[in-house]
């Protein structure tokens, strides 16, 4: 069965951490020096300026004890505040040493400058033609009572679509995880229950918005995951996560699509029928070396994850959907950053359509899901000339962005910092069936389009916060 192989993670994760990475602490013998540079053993630890965050917490996520030797230039050290910035919790991180009550000791300081934890994650807030309004808000406290506890909640709701059939949206999230623990064992869970539609074209050109060319098929889903994970290393995690969903979906009478000149075809509305099972397990591989998770100047950060549904986890969906995520961060001499951003997803299988990848998601100048549910009948708007803009749930998709930032201030009250940042990419999604076909052109085989965006991001005392060119766009009818 799909779930007692998720509780095998529970025994397998910190073994495989344990067995397959290096120990993190080295213990040469001390001495005031080596006649390689100085060494110190450490008498004491003593951290600063955490009001907030838990003192064990913070030396846990350091690995150094007293008794360990250290040189002026350990890279344990550098690791040690890289680690403690990837948490979130902190805005600075700063680790230096003291001459100790005897010789070759040292008293290891620890000082800390601690951020907001209390995140606002997203603003649902937009229009379109198809539904005049959706709002929502998603908040998350990241570090709870000061321990690493993560308890997240969200909802999203809407207007009635203006799409024959529609049914106003409503959704709500809930979250919790458990502190990071290297080499132990991080637990985490979530509920969605999610009430809303989802629109397909009956007739009329592909890049033609109009609400009425479109019909609803109404979705309800209910149900949760269950996750399990190690710190690997200082930059590793492994994540294994069980899924499971009831579905249930209304169709509509009207099921076939008007091509014009009396050709017409089935639409794929990619769900079942009436009630529905899902369940699924995945594993993700997250290596993040980046410099600052929330604005970073430096490093790389990749997630791999795969996730199958199968009958053994009393799934009636089965398929294998398998995503790369990438970005690099290259620093200049001005203090401007390069980012590089890249995306590449496979699918196999009968997935229904929230599971597929969806050009909202990939275009930045379109309007994004929120917790799963579309609010907008617009195209991509082509400006290559392909036919992406009959593409909106495929198989296949991939996107490679750069960006260029600018830092603008740091530390200013409430906005500890902000950049001036533009981009530029190309995205593609096409279906394996439309890579086959013979006779066609690239750009129907794999539709492509470009997208863009420019503006400010603000890191704020309640999370990140853009204000852009993209943004305004997909949260308008323009």
């Amino acid at each position: 069965m799909c779930f007692p192989s998720l509780l095998a993670l529970l025994v397998l994760l910190p073994s495989l951490a344990q067995a397959k990475l290096p120990a993190d602490k080295i213990e040469p013998p001390a001495a005031w020096s080596d006649g390689f540079g100085l060494r110190y053993t450490i008498e004491r630890i003593e951290v600063r300026g955490n009001r907030k965050t838990r003192t064990d917490l913070i030396l846990r996520e350091v690995a150094l004890s007293p008794g360990d030797t250290v040189t002026a230039d350990d890279t344990r050290v550098e690791r040690a505040r890289l680690r403690l910035l990837a948490l979130g919790y902190f805005l600075d991180a700063r680790l230096s040493m003291i001459k100790g009550e005897r010789r070759g000791g040292a008293v290891l300081i620890i000082e800390v400058e601690e951020r907001g934890t209390i995140i606002l994650n997203a603003i649902h807030l937009g229009t379109s033609q198809a539904t005049t309004l959706w709002g929502g808000l998603d908040v998350s406290e990241r570090n709870l009572l000061g321990r690493g506890l993560s308890l997240g909640a969200g909802f999203v709701s809407s207007t009635r679509p203006k799409v024959d059939g529609a049914e106003p949206a409503l959704a709500f999230s809930l979250r919790m995880a458990g502190p990071p623990r290297l080499h132990g064992l991080l637990l985490s869970g979530s509920a969605l229950f999610s009430r809303g539609s989802e629109f397909f074209r009956v007739r009329g050109p592909a890049a033609e918005p109009d609400p009425a060319e479109f019909v609803a098929v109404n979705v309800r889903r209910a149900g949760g995951v269950v996750g399990v994970g190690t710190v690997l290393s200082r930059t590793a995690y492994l994540w294994g996560e069980g899924r499971f969903e009831t579905v249930r979906a209304e169709l509509p009478t009207l099921r076939v699509r008007d091509l014009g000149q009396g050709e017409s075809q089935p639409i794929a509305f990619l769900v079942r029928q009436g009630s529905s099972r899902l369940g699924s397990i995945a594993l993700t591989l997250d290596l993040d070396s980046r410099s600052d998770p929330v604005l970073p100047r430096a490093g790389r950060h990749l997630v791999v994850s795969v996730e199958a549904a199968t009958p053994a986890c009393a799934s009636q969906y089965t398929f294998v959907k398998a995503t790369a995520q990438g970005s690099l961060y290259f620093p200049l001499p001005v203090g401007h950053v390069i980012g590089v951003h890249g995306l590449l997803g496979g699918l196999v299988g009968d997935a229904p359509y929230f599971d597929r990848f969806f050009v909202g998601d990939l275009n930045l100048l379109l309007p994004p899901r929120a917790f799963g549910i579309n609010f907008s009948t617009q195209p991509s708007r082509n400006f290559l000339g392909t036919g992406v803009a009959d593409h909106r749930y495929d198989k296949l998709a991939g996107r490679l962005l750069a960006e260029y930032a600018v830092p603008l201030w740091r530390r200013h009250g409430l906005f500890y910092r902000g950049d001036a940042f533009a981009a530029l990419g190309v995205f593609a999604l096409s279906n394996p069936d439309d890579l086959r076909r013979g006779g066609a052109s690239l750009g129907q085989r794999l539709p492509a389009d470009l997208t863009a965006d420019l503006g400010l991001r603000l890191d704020t005392y309640i999370g990140i916060f853009t204000l852009s060119v993209a943004n305004a766009l997909g949260r308008l009818p323009l």
